[in-house]
């Protein structure tokens, strides 16, 4: 359990007085200040009685293996899980003399001085009690002075007749279904990671499970298509609830164009050629192609994506409704535009 927690940050923007006059200048180059990295200080307080005795004796052995790892740090703000990357720059473990309690203040780095907004398809939450997180782990006791020295998670993987079936074959991700992603369990994040503590969840992030249970077009983002086959174009407002304007992202266009025109929140940028497939488009300019979903992705030369007169390189996604039109200079046949963008905050 967290007992305490000081999460701060800042933005880039600085100034430089006037010598003569008043205020300062400052560098801002647009509305919205660019994060800082951020620092987060917490005690982490655990309650060895959650556990069970074998758990209890690998549980400090595990938090400390994955404190000296990089990676993603989760949290809960307003109901949604969010996550950033994240390292721990500095811990220090009083002494205690509570009994089944540990005690240990850290404090991290997020380096990227931004949270992200955990995807829901792909973004599940097994219930704690599900499994043993010792087994799941690797972590186990081995008597080293018995012939036998192997775990049971590595004979469970041999077919060793000689020992049970070892829990970690059931820790693999093959057990998710819809009713443990983020989409079904929102709802139920406040009550059972506030109300009642002593449980939890193993969070499970998992593109390809996603990709499986939902199915691959609901995975590539908000969907807008041609409404009338005759209409040459693709046009639509979607949603975002970015805090933070953000540019990364990517669009899919599933149809046939010729010389298509994006336009996206009043920026223009033209892609050269005849398309008759699944056109992907990353924020960093990169493009994809393939014909049909039995192809793989080709790389297009970044010669093809020009700008149009008086617009920018590439696109971003603001809080609330978003414009799109996408000028297919081609009719009849049916176009649709899918936009899955990185939701940001700070």
């Amino acid at each position: 359990m967290i007992q305490d927690a000081d999460l701060s940050g800042g933005f880039k923007t600085t100034t430089q007085a006037f010598s003569f006059g008043h205020g300062s200048y400052t560098n801002a180059k647009q509305i919205q200040q660019y994060s800082t990295e951020q620092k987060l200080a917490l005690t982490l307080k655990i309650n060895y009685s959650m556990f069970s005795m074998d758990q209890k004796q690998f549980y400090k052995e595990f938090l400390y293996s994955e404190l000296s790892k990089i990676g993603k740090l989760w949290a809960i703000e307003n109901r949604r899980i969010i996550w950033t990357y994240a390292f721990v720059e500095s811990f220090s473990e009083p002494y205690s003399i509570e009994k089944n309690t540990f005690s240990v203040d850290l404090n991290f780095i997020l380096y990227e001085g931004i949270w992200h907004y955990a995807d829901e398809k792909k973004t599940f939450l097994k219930p704690y009690d599900a499994c043993s997180f010792a087994d799941c782990l690797e972590f186990e006791e081995i008597d080293t002075c018995q012939d036998d020295i192997y775990g049971c998670c590595i004979s469970c993987q041999k077919n060793n007749i000689k020992h049970k079936d070892c829990q970690k074959c059931s820790c693999e991700c093959d057990f998710l279904i819809k009713e443990d992603s983020l989409c079904v369990k929102q709802k139920d994040i406040e009550k059972d990671y506030w109300k009642y503590c002593s449980g939890g969840y193993q969070i499970i992030y998992n593109c390809n499970k996603g990709r499986h249970l939902w199915g691959y077009n609901k995975m590539l983002g908000t969907k807008i298509c041609k409404k009338e086959l005759c209409n040459n174009y693709v046009a639509g407002k979607f949603y975002s609830n970015t805090v933070l304007e953000t540019d990364v992202f990517t669009m899919t266009i599933i149809g046939r164009v010729e010389d298509p025109v994006i336009h996206l929140n009043g920026n223009a940028m033209r892609l050269k050629g005849i398309y008759d497939g699944e056109l992907l488009i990353e924020s960093n300019g990169d493009v994809f192609y393939r014909e049909d979903d039995c192809c793989d992705f080709d790389k297009l030369p970044i010669e093809n994506l020009e700008l149009m007169n008086c617009n920018t390189f590439g696109w971003s996604i603001k809080h609330g409704y978003n414009s799109l039109l996408v000028e297919t200079n081609d009719c009849c046949e049916p176009v649709c535009v899918f936009i899955k963008e990185d939701k940001i905050t700070y």
